[in-house]
């Protein structure tokens, strides 16, 4: 699994902590979740595994500045893609993003399994609940039930 891993979502809708801190729970018992925001509906996670460093999740809105162009450095990526077929919709999935979710764990972390069950299950549920796709680094973007959809080469 990446560092990095990123959700591109089409609905505005802000994530429901209750909601993110009963799975970060389920996921990965005892882990905590520090929240905050603004009144601009910028949100963001610290999450807390028993061992290793922090977990980092961050909300950003397509009106802040800069995220709009790194949407699109993520589209032209997608379509250098040449070998997806999916490439062309993916690419335009993520120019109409709303909202872009990064999340950034630690280099430090003993339970890389727990870890790992904990950010993908992070990223299906946002992508869930907020009709997205995601991707991790090295590995490459999927869809909100965690079906490979673009391959990472």
């Amino acid at each position: 699994m990446g560092l990095w891993m990123r959700v591109f979502a089409l609905s505005e809708a802000t994530p429901n902590p209750v909601s993110l801190a009963e799975l970060v729970s389920k996921l990965l018992p005892g882990t905590t979740c520090h929240f905050g925001a603004d009144g601009n509906g910028w949100f963001s996670l610290e999450m807390r595994p028993p061992t290793g460093g922090p977990i980092l999740l961050d909300r950003y809105g397509v009106q802040e500045e800069g995220i709009r162009h790194d949407l699109n450095t993520w589209a032209a990526w997608v379509e250098t893609c040449d070998y997806c077929d999916e490439a062309p919709a993916l690419m335009e999935r993520i120019i109409q993003s709303q909202q872009f979710i990064t999340m950034r764990r630690s280099l430090d972390t003993p339970d890389e399994s727990g870890v790992e069950r904990l950010c993908s299950g992070i990223c299906r549920h946002l992508a869930t609940c907020l009709d997205g796709i995601w991707q991790s680094d090295d590995e490459g973007l999927s869809s909100a039930d965690g079906t490979l959809l673009l391959r990472e080469f």
